[in-house]
């Protein structure tokens, strides 16, 4: 015996040419904005202790800046993947201005 093949439609699709669908839902841009903003703050602030040769206590980042908890964490986690700072001793924090100050007296005492 032969077989049968029965052939279906279930729907039909139309194909348009053109660009296609921009990308997926994001932060909106005054979240990033509002990030960009903090970390320019903080980057002010670790700079200015920086020029002293200088590293900041955590504690002084969130009471000069206003910025705390999980936020801050994550600016610092963006400042550690760029080599921008260090943590040094738990909560302090030091810039790479602050660094090079402090590996320069190290070598004048040495």
């Amino acid at each position: 015996m032969g077989r049968k093949i029965v052939e279906v439609v279930i729907g039909t699709v139309e194909v348009e040419s053109g660009p296609g669908p921009g990308p997926g839902p994001g932060p909106s841009p005054s979240v990033i904005d509002s990030f960009i903003e903090e970390h320019r703050k903080l980057k002010n602030i670790l700079d200015r202790y920086g020029a002293q040769g200088m590293c900041v206590p955590r504690s002084a980042l969130e009471r000069e800046s206003g910025i705390k908890g999980e936020r801050l964490d994550k600016h610092i986690e963006v400042f550690q993947a760029h080599s921008a700072i260090s943590e040094v001793d738990g909560d302090i924090l030091c810039g790479r201005e602050a660094l090079s100050k402090l590996k320069e007296k190290i070598k004048l005492e040495l």
